[in-house]
């Protein structure tokens, strides 16, 4: 994905605002274990500052997500954002430098786009917050129907337990 640059860099201040509908997401496909669903949308301003370009871009794409709690597929919009300097110089680029480089009239922005949806996706994604997830004993997905698994007492708390019951006046609270 490139976007024209050629009237922007003529004259510092100068500005200009793109829509951008993608399916072209292979580089983004490669970093993420999901499959895309939607294509890419992407608003992008790009601003001359009279020593280099500055590139924002905001966007959003959907993928198809399995949850960390209830192990079921669904969908989730990754919204993400870029905020990239530019600067008109030969070489490829450099980690060590703050900018990027380009050459000519287009910017690429396949990478850029690819790594930004890549940090936007959650750690743990989830198909909503009041998921209920899996049942610890049988495995059953708890958001479908309850299951009548009963916890298994935690036997580490026993010896506490004791002493709280050993020591006569005092307080004891009842489970």
């Amino acid at each position: 994905m490139e976007i024209r640059v050629s009237d922007v860099k003529k004259w510092a201040g100068r500005e200009e605002t793109l829509h951008i509908e993608s399916q072209d997401l292979e580089d983004a496909q490669q970093r993420l274990d999901f499959p895309f669903l939607s294509p890419l949308l992407l608003d992008v301003k790009v601003r001359n500052t009279g020593h280099e370009l500055l590139v924002e871009c905001q966007g959003t794409v959907k993928v198809q997500a399995i949850c960390s709690r209830c192990l079921e597929p669904f969908v989730l919009e990754i919204p993400f954002e870029i905020f990239e300097e530019f600067h008109e110089e030969a070489g490829p680029d450099d980690p060590i430098l703050d900018y990027h480089r380009f050459l000519g009239d287009k910017i690429s922005l396949d990478l850029l786009v690819a790594d930004a949806v890549a940090v936007s996706v959650p750690m743990a994604p989830v198909c909503s917050a009041d998921c209920r997830g899996l049942c610890s004993q049988c495995g059953a997905n708890l958001n479908l129907y309850p299951c009548d698994c009963t916890t298994p007492a935690d036997d580490r708390w026993g010896p506490l337990k004791e002493w709280a019951e050993s020591r006569p006046g005092q307080r004891q609270d009842k489970d």
